[in-house]
């Protein structure tokens, strides 16, 4: 897959975590849709408190090949990374 994870941390403003690894290593597995939550984030950085992501990203076949792309979401949502209709397997032009 056509992207790579520049950063991504789940947490609060008390606790977060760096979880760019651990969403490396689903979207090199072929995964573009990050399920938001303790589980697959590895633990619960701030027991009891609604946790926040934010993850920026390059998906190298998008509109504009290379650029950086910023989304967030919420526990218990699930952020896809390749909009509807783009591609993350076409190769670069």
């Amino acid at each position: 897959m056509a992207l790579t994870i520049v950063y991504a941390v789940y947490g609060t403003t008390n606790s977060s975590v760096n979880v760019t690894q651990i969403c490396q290593q689903a979207v090199s597995a072929g995964n573009d849709d990050i399920p938001v939550n303790n589980t697959f984030m590895g633990g619960d950085p701030d027991f009891g408190v609604v946790k926040s992501f934010a993850i920026v990203y390059q998906l190298q076949t998008a509109p504009n090949p290379g650029c950086y792309t910023v989304k967030t979401a919420t526990e218990g949502d699930t952020l896809d990374l390749v909009p509807p209709g783009a591609s993350a397997t076409a190769a670069p032009r």
